[in-house]
Formats: C-alpha cells, structure tokens, sequence
C-alpha cells in the first residue's frame, strides 16, 4: 500500500518511521507546509543516515492512504482532510476532535463523510487517548459484560517521559497564575477527553449525558505548575486524567461497574509516544477494507499489529 505523511511533528515523524519498517506499506510522500521541511529529503529529517530519495513538498504524490497530524482541530483537519479525499486516497489523521467528528462539528462532519462517499474512501481519528485507552479500550471490555452500571477510567502519565511538546500542552515549568490564564484560553489541558466520554456514551446508548470538565494544575516542589489534572464526568461516566512531570505509579485504569464488574490496569500504562504511531499504521488496512465515508472507532473491524 502506498502511503504519504502529512505533517512532520514529533508523531507524523515516528508515524513515517513505523511504515518504513511495514513489508505491506510503501512510504511514497510527505507532506509539510514549514519552510525547515520543504525541500529536504525525508531521510535526512527523519534523521535515518541516509536519503530516501523522497523530498518533502506542500503538494501529495498519488497513494492510497494518507497519516495525517498536523491539528488537534476537527474543524482545521476536516479542511485539510477534505484535500486528501479529493486525492483519492484514504486518511487516518490523529487530530483529537476527529475521534468523534459530529460531536464537535457536525456540519463538517456531514459533509466530509460525503465527500468520503463520493470519492470512496475512508477517514477515521485515532491515536492512543483519545482512541484507544479512555473510550476504545473500555467499550471494548464491555462486550463481556451483561449490564453496566458505571466506568471510571483513570490515566496516570509521568510527563517527565514524554516529548517536549506534550510537556508545553500541560503546563509543565509555568506559574499558576500563567497555567490559569491559558486553561482560561483553551491552550493548556489535554485535548479530547470529553471526546472520549461521548464516544463511550455512544458506545453504550446512554443519550442525553450532560457533561463538566475540569482542568486543574498540579505542583511541584518549587511551587511551579509540573501538569495537569483533568477530569471530565457525564452520568455515570468518569474519566481522569493525571498528567505531571515526577507522576508516581503510571498507569491506565478501568474500573467498570456491571455484571460482572472488571478491574483493569495496565501497569506502567501505555505509551503515547510509541502507541499513537502505531494505532495510525496499525489501522491503515482496517480503513482501505472499510465502507467509504467519516468513521469512527466503533465502525472499524478490531484493529492488530500489522508486520
């Protein structure tokens, strides 16, 4: 399958990497809009030792699918996407938004899965969370329960571990009095996790969940902020999630209430630096087998690593 990266971050970069490493995948393109890229040979920006033989353009080759990252929008992503469906080709983007598509922007949503229809491709929004951990995971483990009374899902990551540009997202180094101005902006909290709950209300059938969110900032040992802590709850659904740099015991953990009850954890919890590029490549051959139009999670056949 031929694949072209759109967007050249930290993940869009790994992303490229892992389909290098696929014997079913051929990396044709990428695509990057930052003058630091254009130009270059995607193997000396993938600092790999040695050209590909790729340039990085503004414009795609032909392929059949495309790993978009380049927003955390799905009003942004839905413009951009839209380009790739003209293209021909099949997209799975990791935008947050793009989880649950009509929940943030439905007139988008309804026209993109239009286009998907009329071009007869696909396009789903994943990653790890949202898309796998706090809403796939746990709809999942459902399917071995009778009844379900309640789910609460707490994801506990040391930021100390993860990217510099994941660190920024939490806050970690500022004041409170700087970290209560940009939560008071939308630019410091985890994108997606009311996302998430919808999708596992969704999943559930549980319709008319009124949801809160709350963002809040936890310190270190010089009264600085170190990260967040974020907890979205709707009906008898509660998602939490803590994100600091020093973070003790990470993990993911779902606590879902039922016939019979379930207690997972996934000790050390899942890794989202390596997860999220995963779950891109992983779902690409579940998307091209998928009915055209905008998917979500709960539309896919159950996605597996792909060699």
């Amino acid at each position: 399958m031929r694949v072209v990266q759109f967007g050249l971050g930290a993940i869009g970069q790994a992303a490229a990497r892992l389909v290098l490493e696929k014997s079913a995948l051929q990396l044709v393109g990428a695509v990057e809009r930052d003058p630091q890229f254009l130009g270059r040979d995607l193997g000396e920006v993938l600092e790999l030792g040695h050209p590909l033989g790729i340039k990085v353009t503004d414009q795609p080759p032909t392929a059949a699918a495309a790993i978009h990252c380049t927003t955390s929008n799905f009003t942004a992503a839905a413009a951009q996407i839209s380009d790739i469906v003209r293209a021909g080709m099949h997209c799975v983007t990791s935008c947050e938004e793009a989880l649950l598509p009509a929940f943030r922007d439905a007139p988008a949503a309804a026209a993109l899965d239009a286009l998907c229809r009329e071009h007869k491709v696909s396009v789903v929004g994943t990653g790890v969370n949202p898309g796998f951990v706090m809403d796939t995971l746990p709809a999942l483990l459902t399917s071995v329960c009778q009844h379900v009374h309640s789910i609460h899902v707490t994801r506990v990551v040391d930021a100390g571990t993860r990217r510099p540009a994941l660190q920024k997202k939490v806050g970690a180094g500022l004041t409170p009095a700087e970290f209560d101005q940009l939560v008071h902006t939308g630019k410091i909290r985890h994108v997606g996790l009311t996302d998430s709950l919808m999708f596992l209300a969704e999943a559930l059938g549980w319709d008319d969940v009124d949801v809160t969110e709350t963002v809040s900032p936890v310190l270190g040992a010089d009264g600085n902020v170190a990260g967040v802590r974020q907890l979205a709850r709707g009906g008898n659904l509660t998602l939490e999630l803590e994100m600091y740099v020093g973070a003790p015991n990470p993990r993911d953990e779902i606590f879902i209430e039922g016939v019979p009850p379930l207690h997972v954890v996934i000790q050390g919890g899942t890794a989202g630096d390596l997860a999220t590029p995963a779950m891109l490549v992983n779902l690409l051959p579940r998307l091209v087998e998928a009915r055209p139009g905008l998917h979500t999670m709960r539309t896919l056949a159950l996605p597996h690593l792909e060699t």
